[in-house]
């Protein structure tokens, strides 16, 4: 069957479902609880449903690509039917929309504030039963596989337990020219902030257009220099932000003074960092390992334009891993669409799908590659190992709470702020306050 230009999405799902899963035994009225939202899950029968998966624009071509696949080989008979919306925070909308009439979609790809939001409001089924069926979960040693980082992705505080579980990975990766480090008496990537200030104004001549490092005012520009300095955005309850701190303010002096020093340059999109970079007139930019095609391509049409990628600066030099992207979730519909929904998630995440998923497309995997298909990569784009190197490290994962969405743009904001010339200090104390307040909603 033909996968419809509307949509799907792929959940995943490995966390606790409270006491129940904790090995204490259920009173009955939770026991009751779990047997009506998941039904008799060892003796469902998931044969001939027919579901719907809402996701956004940006990611159809890919996951079309891949769903049109589960119909044509899935042995339940399952058929996913797709549709496309603008982006998170219109399928969000629509989702609660939905509530009202009771037309909720079977999957749905969203970020991670709608995931936490939606989870709040009852509207994200906990998925950790899918996972620890004996009839539906992941064959035996299939977790093992799995990197660590990728199975904290999608897990809640508030409520506790795994709602989501990643659609698309990406993690924070910097891109720069070699050649023209090498130029400079370089023979390395920055590994520190002092090393990037140090190599971005030798490079640097305002005056012919020519910079060490370009951004976009993006809340992702942030987060990078943040975790990069050794901050956090939120405690690891989900309670507070606290990106308000020394770490916080070191970011954004960083970057007030490259740019009040002629050694960065802000543009409004990342698409002109990328071209400028092609175009030789950006020695650094920090970007995520999705882009590695792209930049791969911009190189290619300058006629082997010699580049690299590598880990983050920080501040002491050891790497870290800035980890994010897009969730599958599951919303409460009955018991066997559900099911058919936990199957296609688990489906995208065998062994194959992860390969090609991959291979095709460019996103980071959730387990590890077969050996096969890691040389085949590898061989045709060789960045993609300081990529696949990133997920074998601890991460830090885009916070998942309510409202987050809002605080990047606050986070956006800020940065278009100090890059114009404001005082890092009040901006970034005001941006704290604004995003501790959007705690309360999306």
């Amino acid at each position: 069957m033909k996968t419809q230009r509307v949509g799907l999405f792929f959940v995943m799902v490995i966390s606790l479902i409270g006491a129940g899963c904790a090995g204490q035994p259920q009173s009955p009225s939770s026991l009751s609880a779990t047997v009506s939202l998941y039904g008799d899950l060892e003796n469902l029968d998931p044969r001939g449903q027919v579901i719907t998966v809402w996701y956004p624009a940006s990611h159809e071509d890919a996951l079309l690509a891949m769903l049109d696949r589960f119909n044509a080989t899935n042995r339940w008979g399952i058929a996913v039917r797709g549709e496309r919306l603008e982006n998170s925070a219109a399928l969000y909308e629509r989702i609660q929309e939905g509530t009202s009439v009771k037309k909720l979609p079977d999957l749905a790809i969203v970020s991670p504030g709608y995931l936490a939001a939606s989870a709040t409001e009852g509207l994200a089924v906990e998925l950790t039963p899918y996972l620890k069926s004996r009839q539906w979960g992941f064959p035996a040693g299939d977790l093992e596989e799995f990197f660590p980082s990728v199975l904290e992705v999608g897990q809640l505080s508030r409520p506790s337990g795994r709602y989501g579980f990643p659609f698309a990975l990406s993690a924070g990766l910097l891109f720069y020219n070699r050649g023209w480090l090498r130029q400079l008496g370089y023979d390395h990537p920055p590994r520190t902030w002092e090393e990037f200030r140090e190599m971005a104004c030798a490079a640097s001549d305002p005056t012919s257009g020519v910079y060490g490092y370009e951004f976009p005012a993006s809340d992702r520009t942030f987060i990078h220099l943040l975790i990069g300095h050794g901050g956090r955005m939120m405690d690891t309850a989900g309670t507070e932000y606290t990106f308000g701190g020394q770490e916080g303010l070191g970011a954004l002096t960083f970057l007030r003074d490259l740019v009040q020093n002629g050694c960065a340059t802000r543009e409004p999109r990342w698409e002109q960092a990328e071209t400028d970079f092609g175009a030789g007139r950006v020695l650094f930019v920090l970007s995520s390992t999705w882009h590695i095609p792209h930049y791969r391509q911009v190189a290619a049409q300058r006629g082997g334009l010699d580049w690299a990628v590598a880990p983050l600066p920080t501040a002491s030099g050891a790497p870290v891993t800035d980890l994010f992207g897009l969730l599958w979730f599951i919303p409460p519909t009955t018991p066997r669409r559900q099911l058919a929904a936990w199957l296609v998630v688990r489906w995208m995440n065998e062994q194959p799908q992860q390969d090609r998923w991959v291979s095709v497309y460019g996103y980071l995997p959730h387990r590890s590659l077969s050996s096969e298909a890691k040389a085949a990569l590898l061989g045709e784009i060789p960045q993609y190992a300081d990529a696949l190197a990133l997920l074998e490290r601890d991460a830090v994962v885009e916070p998942a709470v309510p409202g987050y969405e809002r605080c990047r743009d606050i986070l956006g904001a800020m940065v278009s702020a100090v890059a114009e010339g404001e005082e890092p200090a009040s901006r970034l104390q005001e941006a704290v306050e604004s995003c501790q307040a959007t705690l309360k909603g999306p």
